[in-house]
């Protein structure tokens, strides 16, 4: 997964209702002759982005960024949970917490801070230090989708819909629909409704990559805003 920012993918099913590798700072001694090497990871930190540790964009470069001091003028957000290469858990969507803002594909900005290629993995949840806060209910970001957010969607069977901030509603690919209710591991189909015939619209995951189209991972009920 190489997730930044990422709004969760999701399809209309039904219009429902009523019926990594890392490098750690060279530890030289510096002397009035010579001058610090420069390094991405200065001595604040042993480890690239770790937990509490802050990061600024690098400028120029789209989805990089750089550790910083968190009283930084340049530093954005504040790590909140770290993933290093080699976990044995997959990343996904739900490491995070629900009120993350934007989520660092560590290997990739090490990568192109350093000149080298990206290998391995690790993948660093992200805080914003000031509002705007995405990942906060109906902000429009996050990691997942969740009860209270708004998502857009025209309307269209089969159509794949975005995450949206609530206070999109009106605009141009704005806000449709507020999620009032999530049902997991539930089967689409067959007579009963998930949503208690409390919402306007159905939504589900992508179930393009599972194998039964007819089982998805978590239901989504939409009330038209």
């Amino acid at each position: 997964m190489r997730a930044s920012a990422a709004a969760a993918a999701l399809v209309l099913i039904t219009g429902c209702g009523q019926a990594a590798e890392y490098r750690t700072p060279d530890k030289e001694s510096s002397s009035p002759t010579s001058s610090p090497t420069p390094s991405v990871n200065p001595s604040y930190g042993k480890l690239y982005l770790a937990e509490n540790e802050c990061a600024a964009p690098e400028s120029g470069k789209e989805g990089v960024y750089r550790e910083v001091p968190c009283g930084d003028s340049r530093a954005v957000a504040r790590v909140t949970y770290r993933m290093e290469a080699g976990n044995a858990e997959p990343f996904s969507a739900t490491s995070c917490s629900e009120t993350t803002d934007f989520v660092i594909d560590v290997p990739i900005s090490l990568a192109s801070l350093e000149g080298t290629q990206a290998s391995g993995e690790g993948y660093a949840c992200m805080r914003n230090l000031k509002p705007p806060h995405p990942g906060d209910v109906g902000g429009g970001g996050g990691p997942r989708i969740e009860v209270g957010d708004c998502v857009h969607s025209d309307g269209k069977a089969g159509d794949v819909i975005t995450e949206a901030a609530c206070r999109t509603k009106g605009k141009k690919d704005g806000a449709t629909h507020r999620i009032i209710k999530i049902v997991e591991d539930r089967f689409v189909g067959g007579f009963s409704d998930p949503c208690d015939y409390k919402a306007d619209a159905v939504f589900t995951d992508n179930p393009m990559f599972d194998s039964d189209p007819t089982k998805n991972d978590r239901v989504l009920c939409g009330k038209k805003l």
